[in-house]
């Protein structure tokens, strides 16, 4: 199985190349912030086209761009251009909250009863849901006749959830495969000891966002955490380039990939067919 990861560019003349950002499955069940933008952008204005349609008014909540849960590596791989701008983006979308509903007002002026009307509009309902299985048992339904569940069938395709979601859980199993082998402990342990000789007494990847998180929930003034939160970052990236880490991490995840089974393959090329034809799609609504 040909294993393929981002290769790697330069900022600059003279820049060090950015590492590779190694994803499971060749990336399959990740999105680019620009991709998700794209994407959701497209999502919304079929769903704003069926509420019409359908005699209701909707309004789309905004698009975080770039939201760190979104992009962020499943190994806590940093990225120089945002742990040096940003940190690990914790901090900024701590400041941020959570977004508003543009929606609330007017269901605030609805009845009860018309609120309902419009909630199942866009959303469906549960008996009608479409129950999308992993290992037998249902992890998310949706309502192929809401308005969400046509504009995602009409963006991605109707096979997209059940291919989704099986391909997800494997890519799960390749990270907590990846994460238990000898090769990503080693190469972890070599960051440690770096951040060690820097001061900084981790021995897990992630033990540095957990503080952060820590002080955020701790209600730590917000630009002091920000603060901490850049220092960690710059140290942070500083290991994982001297250790070699991306590369590390990068050879681990295509040794567990290589027994991946024929099956998993072909519903893997069928996930990716589908992407990208969600992708074309999405650009060319936005042109």
């Amino acid at each position: 199985m040909v294993i393929l990861v981002a290769g790697c560019s330069s900022s600059g003349p003279g820049a060090p190349p950015d590492p590779p950002d190694p994803r499971p499955l060749r990336g399959a069940v990740y999105f680019s912030a620009d991709q998700a933008a794209a994407l959701w952008e497209a999502e919304e204005a079929g769903v704003r086209a069926c509420m019409q349609e359908r005699g209701h008014r909707y309004l789309s909540p905004g698009h975080r761009e770039g939201s760190p849960a979104a992009t962020a590596s499943p190994y806590a791989l940093l990225r120089p251009e945002r742990a040096e701008s940003d940190g690990y983006g914790m901090s900024a979308e701590y400041r941020a909250g959570p977004p508003a509903d543009p929606n609330e007002d007017h269901l605030a002026g609805l009845s009860e009863e018309d609120e309902e009307i419009w909630r199942r509009a866009l959303l469906g309902e549960e008996e009608n849901d479409h129950e999308v299985l992993s290992d037998g048992q249902p992890v998310t339904g949706y309502d192929e006749r809401s308005c969400v569940g046509a504009a995602r069938a009409e963006l991605y395709g109707p096979e997209w959830p059940d291919l989704y979601y099986a391909m997800a859980e494997l890519s799960q199993e390749v990270i907590e495969l990846t994460r238990e082998s000898g090769g990503f402990r080693g190469a972890e342990a070599a960051w440690a000891a770096c951040m060690a000789d820097r001061g900084f007494a981790y021995r897990s990847l992630e033990d540095p966002r957990r503080e952060i998180g820590e002080l955020l929930a701790e209600g730590v003034n917000p630009r002091a955490a920000a603060e901490r939160e850049r220092e960690l970052a710059r140290t942070d990236l500083g290991c994982q380039r001297e250790t070699g880490l991306h590369e590390e991490v990068e050879r681990a995840q295509q040794e567990v990939e290589q027994s991946i089974g024929a099956e998993a393959r072909l519903e893997l090329e069928r996930l990716e067919q589908a992407k990208q034809g969600a992708l074309e799609r999405s650009n060319a609504g936005r042109e």
